[in-house]
């Protein structure tokens, strides 16, 4: 359990079980060793706003009931904020939806859209594609750094469409992976200053990329992806996104509705 804790040091008993199955203890004899090791997880909330809506917002979100059947057809992006000693710096994460890979990210001391341009053009050098053809969709919140020009010249220049949510339940995925990475990386890592902080990042999304989902059955995202290239296209299981508006249930659980997506 401390060696799992230290590649995953947020990640739950739960789910620590979950994704190593050890032999010869049931999950609640797992969890109950766990909790005397002292390894129970204190759940902080304390949410910051990162989105300055525009009104000048004019793309529709184009992820209504649509079924996926494989990788970059959708991008999900979103900002996050991490403190440290009371400063706050800004973290862009964007995620293969289909994967569940974070295949872009970028932190910033500011919240300029170069911040979020950056993270674009990290997802863009890993995926190596010079045009999308309108196959793969950008989905975002409609915070002004996603409607800057130069941001959404440089999805138009790759081919990429453009869709944004009215509210958060529509960007539920990405948020997420926000909380993971937030909650169950970098706030147990003794990180000083930006710097380390870009270390520690790079490092979360990697032991993230590397660590099983259930979504994905029990693969790691980068696992799925390999074993996605050896099955033919109509053979590929579907992933259907559902799309809920914030009034209909309760906010608290939000981000419960896209467990099983």
């Amino acid at each position: 359990m401390h060696q799992i804790r230290e590649l995953h040091p947020g990640m739950g008993l739960r789910k620590m079980y979950n994704q190593f199955q050890p032999e010869g203890v049931g999950r609640d004899a797992f969890i109950a060793i766990g909790m005397e090791e002292g390894l129970r997880l204190q759940v902080n909330r304390n949410p910051t706003r990162t989105t300055r809506s525009s009104k000048r917002y004019g793309y529709p979100n184009l992820l209504g009931n649509l079924e996926l059947t494989n990788v970059n057809q959708v991008w999900s992006s979103d900002i996050t904020y991490f403190s440290i000693a009371g400063k706050h710096y800004y973290i862009v994460l964007i995620m293969d939806i289909y994967s569940r890979k974070i295949v872009g990210y970028s932190v910033a001391d500011h919240m300029k859209a170069t911040n979020n341009i950056a993270a674009l053009q990290s997802a863009l050098n890993l995926r190596g594609v010079d045009d999308y053809q309108k196959q793969l969709i950008h989905h975002s919140d409609r915070g002004s750094q996603y409607i800057s020009e130069d941001y959404t010249q440089l999805l138009v220049e790759f081919g990429i469409r453009i869709s944004m949510c009215g509210d958060v339940l529509e960007n539920a995925h990405i948020e997420r992976v926000n909380g993971t990475i937030k909650n169950e990386y970098l706030k147990y890592w003794q990180i000083q200053n930006l710097k380390e902080l870009k270390k520690c990042l790079k490092k979360a999304v990697l032991n993230y990329n590397n660590r099983s989902h259930n979504a994905l059955n029990g693969d790691t995202p980068n696992d799925f992806e390999v074993r996605l290239r050896a099955i033919p296209q109509n053979q590929r299981r579907k992933m259907k996104i559902y799309t809920q508006k914030m009034n209909s249930i309760n906010n608290t659980k939000q981000l419960d509705l896209f467990k099983s997506v």
